[in-house]
This record gives structure tokens, sequence and C-alpha cells, in this order.
């Protein structure tokens, strides 16, 4: 009866250390993202930078200053995904008629790190 309890113990404390474990596990140090708007995120900026990942099968990273000393990050998905591509060579092409200077707006959702994954991207008049 005694090795009865000492397992049923056991038993329990492996479920409660197991249980604590998965919790530190599934805990982030990042900081929330403020969820988006119903509609989406919009970033409306000039364009400072471009670090354009196709010739290596990826997408296209763009800075948009949006105030003065302020920056957003805003990617542009690879074309060489499943599914429609329509809207992403949509982007691509705005993407390609533009230059740094240009005012860009870009609507999507923000990832985990904040910077925002386009779904919409436009170039607006100066």
């Amino acid at each position: 009866m005694l090795l009865r309890r000492i397992s049923g113990l056991a038993r329990l404390a492996l479920v409660t250390v197991s249980v604590l474990v998965m919790m530190g596990g599934c805990s982030s140090a990042h900081r929330p993202t403020p969820p988006a708007p119903a509609n989406g995120t919009e970033v409306v900026g000039r364009l400072v930078a471009m670090k354009d990942d196709r010739p290596v099968d990826g997408g296209i990273e763009l800075t948009l200053e949006t105030a003065p000393g302020v920056q957003e990050r805003v990617r542009v998905p690879s074309v060489f995904i499943a599914g429609p591509r329509d809207s992403i060579q949509a982007m691509h092409e705005v993407v390609d008629g533009s230059k740094i200077g240009d005012r860009l707006r870009a609507r999507g959702a923000r990832d985990e790190d904040g910077v925002l994954r386009a779904k919409v991207i436009e170039l607006l008049p100066r």
C-alpha cells in the first residue's frame, strides 16, 4: 500500500513538473505585438532602404520612414510560394517601379517581430 501511495505521488509530481515545463516552454521573452485593427495594419512612408532577396528565391524587405527618425520594416513575400501569386506579383511590380525616396503605402499584418507582412503595396504621389 505504501508502494502504491508513493507511485501515485510520483505520478502526480511527474504530471505537475510536465505541465510546468510545457508552460515555461511556451512563454516568450518577446513583448506582445499589439493586435491589428480588423482591417489590418497600414504603414505609409518614404522608402529609405530595400533588401532584395529575389535572386535567391526570397522576398523583399523594405524600410519605410514614417516620420523623421521613425522607420518601419515591411516584408513582401517571395513569388516562389504555393498558391495564388497574382497579388504577390503585383506587389513586386510596385516595388520594381519604386526608388529610394518614393512614398509607399503597405497594408497587411504584423508578425511576431513587429514587421509588417504586406498583402498590398501602393506607390503614392509625392
